[in-house]
């Protein structure tokens, strides 16, 4: 199959996922949402669990390119601190039902995945970020960055846990929104907030 074509797949796999659950969709509802026939689907995917591997790692490749187009158009640290940020907070609001915990207890190897994102990506630009950020005044000079980082990170791991937040009876983005949008304010000096205040508004 061409990779195009393999990539619109994946892309409409992750929409079906974000929108529906993971564990709510069976193999052959994914197979005729995407327009397969059962047997197609497990040539190209196998079964559930592939497609969901594939469509994960598709999301990340995705983010990271989404990433790099945010940050070609600003200027500071602070303001791609937010921009990611933000970033983060639309792809919770455009996945509603997209049950972690789900993907955690049925689907380790994609769970595995996630988390090797988070902490071989995610953890050093949150660090490189930061630290730039310090060094250009706008973050407190006292902070230790890849700790700042790593915190960060547990925070999300908190937020997709679903025993302190049900994903049923919370909405995560609003959650995630108001840890960062205040953790992020208290990181920040005086000149960091003037850069940040406007942007603060749009998270």
């Amino acid at each position: 199959m061409e990779e195009i074509l393999l990539h619109q797949l994946l892309d409409r796999a992750n929409d079906i996922f974000c929108q529906v659950g993971v564990g709510l969709i069976h193999e052959e509802q994914l197979a005729a949402a995407l327009d397969l026939t059962p047997t197609v689907f497990r040539e190209l995917f196998g079964n559930k669990s592939n497609l969901l591997y594939q469509a994960t790692q598709r999301s990340m490749q995705r983010q990271r390119a989404e990433h790099d187009q945010l940050f070609a158009n600003l200027a500071t640290p602070v303001e791609c601190l937010l921009a990611l940020l933000h970033h983060s907070v639309q792809e919770l609001r455009r996945s509603p039902h997209y049950d972690y915990h789900v993907m955690r207890e049925h689907y380790p190897d994609s769970w595995e995945l996630l988390q090797q994102h988070l902490y071989e990506y995610s953890s050093p630009l949150l660090t490189r970020l930061i630290q730039a950020g310090i060094q250009e005044g706008q973050f407190r000079a006292d902070l230790d960055a890849p700790l700042i980082a790593h915190i960060m990170l547990a925070q999300f791991n908190l937020l997709i846990d679903e025993k302190f937040f049900p994903p049923d009876h919370t909405n995560q983005a609003e959650v995630y929104r108001n840890i960062y949008h205040h953790y992020v304010r208290g990181l920040c000096t005086d000149s960091g907030l003037r850069l940040a205040s406007p942007l603060f508004g749009r998270i």
